[in-house]
């Protein structure tokens, strides 16, 4: 039966490894001015953002699980935790902007140019803070990765 861990464990890589898929999709669009492309991007980023409340939320029962165990440090949980809390508001508000460019440009043929770059801006962002977040949750368990 699954516990939250194991949630935790199988949906965090999706809003690491989503936004940086969604990155990448998302320039090659800009490259190729291709509208179609920026929209779906768009639809991809709205599921990472939803996949990130779904990790954050199922953060606190790992916690639980792994709170106690031998080599697990409270300070590591505790980084994790609070990076988190960055990461989950970060992409609130990137999941907002997709969603509002999805409801808006839907009609249009490409995305107007100062919303491709805020949300270039919003992807560039939340890649490094989701590598970050998933960089201090490995150490909790990884001490192969503890410098």
């Amino acid at each position: 039966m699954l516990n939250m861990a194991h949630i935790h464990l199988l949906i965090n890589h999706v809003p690491i490894l989503g936004s940086l898929f969604v990155f990448i999709l998302f320039s090659v669009a800009l490259v190729f001015k291709n509208g179609f492309l920026q929209k779906v991007s768009l639809w991809f980023l709205a599921g990472v953002a939803l996949s990130t409340v779904v990790a954050y939320t199922s953060g606190d029962g790992t916690k639980r699980a792994v709170q106690g165990l031998p080599q697990v440090s409270d300070a590591t949980i505790s980084l994790h935790e609070q990076a988190a809390i960055y990461g989950l508001i970060l992409m609130f508000l990137v999941g907002i902007v997709s969603l509002v460019g999805i409801l808006l440009y839907s009609k249009r043929p490409v995305l107007p140019v100062y919303f491709r770059l805020t949300v270039l801006v919003l992807l560039l962002g939340s890649v490094g803070v989701m590598i970050s977040i998933g960089f201090l949750g490995g150490q909790i368990m990884h001490p192969e990765i503890r410098s």
